[in-house]
């Protein structure tokens, strides 16, 4: 009975020892985002290029994802701020639909930490994966405040939305049209 239950602690060591080996090596985020193959699908970057900017996504497999606009580091943020880039992670919310959790930092007038915002983007694709149609919800929370806490509270009047905006994957190698 002895022999029994030093092996089953042996097991029960060795699995646990696997399971996280799986954790650490970000296998699991991988199989996380790559459900269902989206992953592959939607890796890459996409531009969308607007009237008065343009704006680059970039979505790794793994589920990952990083933005930059070209008015992050002017004063035309909320609330008039601007702000760093923005970075977060997605998961698969769809057939071809991945929601993303992000943050960025606050700055005012550029150089005095003003908070960090949190945003949740959803893209939608088409059918080929080549053009992503984002919308997002967000809100600043000031210095010190965890936005992910669940009692923590924004900055009066900094919610924000954007608009549909539509992204275009960049094609592989930067071939231009001629």
């Amino acid at each position: 009975m002895k022999g029994t239950y030093r092996r089953s602690i042996v097991v029960a060591a060795v699995a646990l020892v696997a399971v996280a080996a799986f954790l650490v090596s970000g296998h699991a985020g991988r199989a996380l985002a790559e459900e269902g193959g989206l992953g592959e699908k939607i890796a890459g970057t996409y531009l969308a290029v607007l009237v008065d900017g343009a704006q680059i996504l970039q979505i790794s497999q793994d589920g990952n994802l990083s933005f930059i606009f070209s008015i992050q580091f002017s004063n035309s943020g909320v609330l008039g701020e601007s702000f760093s880039d923005t970075l977060g992670s997605w998961k698969k919310t769809g057939q071809r639909e991945i929601t993303a959790g992000t943050v960025n930092l606050s700055f005012h007038n550029g150089t005095l930490f003003f908070g960090v915002a949190a945003t949740t983007y959803v893209i939608k694709f088409d059918q080929k994966f080549q053009t992503g149609t984002l919308t997002c919800q967000g809100r600043i929370f000031p210095p010190g405040v965890d936005p992910f806490h669940p009692e923590a509270i924004p900055i009066a009047n900094s919610e924000f939305t954007c608009p549909r905006i539509e992204f275009h994957r960049i094609p592989i190698a930067g071939k231009i049209h001629e």
